[in-house]
């Protein structure tokens, strides 16, 4: 690697990166909220992108209610939520909103000497479900508020 990477500076770099994200894409104003606090959604949606290269690995998971998955969904689809008809429309916006929050740390990643690789987005849908970290893997997780809801950005990384 050219330089040293540090979690704080991902997550510098993950709140920046969100906020364009949501919007450039979508429209929404997205702001960090400090603290610790993790929302508890009656039903989730999780967007899951792993990355990987020979000096990080890693997954960001994007983690939104359901009632505001459909409104993103609407969003960057230009539609309104009622005329979303399934699930897979969902799914596919979640999946690409998190490919392209994953695709901006993989080319920082890049730009600081840890080339990497994407894998394609996975869905997981459920009421309650926690991601587990690996050992020796740090596990952070950043909440936002946009439009009066939470969104939470959790990011797996080993370094080295």
């Amino acid at each position: 690697m050219n330089q040293t990477i540090e979690l704080p500076d991902v997550c510098d770099f993950m709140t920046r990166h969100l906020v364009d994200v949501f919007e450039t894409m979508l429209s929404m104003k997205a702001v960090l909220v400090p603290g610790n606090d993790l929302p508890v959604f009656d039903g989730r949606v999780t967007g899951s992108v792993g990355f990987a290269g020979e000096h990080v690995t890693g997954a960001v998971y994007l983690h939104l209610s359901e009632p505001f998955s459909k409104q993103v969904a609407a969003a960057m689809l230009g539609i309104t939520p009622a005329e979303i008809t399934s699930e897979n429309e969902v799914n596919d916006v979640v999946g690409e909103a998190t490919n392209m929050i994953t695709g901006g740390l993989k080319s920082w990643l890049c730009d600081t000497g840890a080339e990497c690789a994407v894998s394609t987005p996975a869905i997981i849908r459920g009421t309650a479900y926690t991601i587990e970290a690996m050992p020796e893997v740090s596990r952070e997780c950043l909440v936002f508020a946009c439009a009066d809801q939470r969104i939470v950005v959790e990011i797996h990384i080993k370094l080295g």
